[in-house]
């Protein structure tokens, strides 16, 4: 089927190194997802599993097979772009069929492939339209189907959603989660934007500077991130950091505070005193910006997110968070658990007592 194994895989662009000696395993039939900052190296590594910008050194493997060295028509895989790349001369069918024809698949196969296909995408009364007579969503699913009917083991998808409208983008996610189910195919889908990856994702791939910082479902690396990096790039707003009197950090995600108008209102093992700077009413929820009390640079400012709209800017209330809410991680942004490094846990609890 469609697992994916890359080992020790690196890949220079003249004196420039993008990937070092990365491994990754995909499972068959996941939906995985590579995110993480412009230049992070993730559209790399999906042109490396496309065969379009091979890898400098290191193996690959489809289903078992190496394909290093195979050329990008012989992989087993289907690449959707950011742009589409679909032929605006052609309809609909047309662009579905091209590369079958190219394939020399017999006619009445291709007619009943296109059939399938559109089908399933709900492109069936599109199929005479030039491109430039549908929307963008459209479009993309023009693109899909012509990716789908090609049958690959492999999806691969460079932003496929960054070119529509926020409203249709959620649309989309949707279409493709459930198209996802429907073809029990191996997805690898590249974003920049959290939100898709969350959504979207079994597995998420947070890459940074060509290093794979986490690889695990969007409910371990949103609770359980492995260090500062995956904490503060997973969650909105991000999770609050700040720099401990032992050199460690403390750590906590701004829904995980309580604001109180009184100290000793609830218990918690972290209590701060702070200021209100900013209020945010979003409907459901609002966003407190906060700062300490007695401090007065700015990057002393926390965020709070309440699901009660209690207090206004400038009020001087509590910001209490329970133990298991908070996080440490060590003087190389590296998480302490209590589980796998009680020591250096108990240490931290304890610095708490001072800050």
């Amino acid at each position: 089927m469609g697992q994916i194994e890359l080992k020790n895989i690196g890949k220079t662009f003249g004196q420039t190194t993008v990937l070092e000696n990365l491994d990754l395993t995909i499972k068959d039939g996941e939906f995985a997802v590579l995110v993480g900052a412009s230049g992070c190296g993730k559209t790399t590594l999906l042109r490396v599993i496309a065969g379009i910008g091979p890898a400098t050194s290191g193996e690959l493997y489809i289903d078992g097979e190496e394909v290093s060295d195979l050329e990008p028509g012989k992989r087993g895989i289907a690449m959707v772009f950011q742009n589409y790349a679909i032929y605006p001369n052609m309809t609909v069918k047309g662009n579905i069929e091209f590369g079958l024809k190219n394939n020399k698949v017999p006619k009445a196969e291709r007619e009943r492939l296109i059939a399938e296909v559109a089908e399933s995408v709900g492109l069936t009364e599109y199929l005479k339209r030039k491109p430039n007579q549908l929307s963008g969503g459209q479009r993309q699913r023009v693109a899909l189907a012509r990716a789908m009917v090609k049958k690959p083991k492999v999806f691969l998808m460079d932003e496929p959603l960054s070119n529509l409208d926020a409203k249709l983008r959620v649309q989309m996610r949707s279409e493709l989660i459930e198209l996802h189910k429907k073809l029990k195919t191996t997805f690898v889908y590249v974003t920049h934007d959290q939100t898709e990856a969350m959504s979207m994702a079994d597995t998420i791939i947070l890459m940074n500077k060509g290093v794979i910082q986490q690889q695990a479902s969007p409910e371990v690396i949103y609770n359980d991130p492995n260090n500062i990096f995956t904490a503060q790039f997973i969650g909105t707003p991000p999770m609050n950091i700040l720099k401990m009197s032992n050199g460690c950090y403390l750590g906590y995600r701004p829904e995980k505070v309580v604001l109180t108008a009184e100290e000793n209102e609830v218990e918690a093992v972290y209590k701060k005193k702070v200021q209100i700077i900013t209020r945010e009413m979003l409907g459901s929820e609002t966003l407190y910006k906060v700062r300490y009390e007695g401090e007065k640079e700015e990057a002393n400012t926390f965020m709070v997110k309440s699901v009660e709209d209690t207090f206004g800017e400038d009020e001087h209330v509590w910001l209490n968070v329970a133990l298991e809410n908070l996080y440490f991680f060590d003087k190389g942004e590296m998480r302490i658990r209590e589980n796998d490094n009680a020591e250096d846990y108990a240490a931290c609890v304890e610095c708490l007592k001072g800050e």
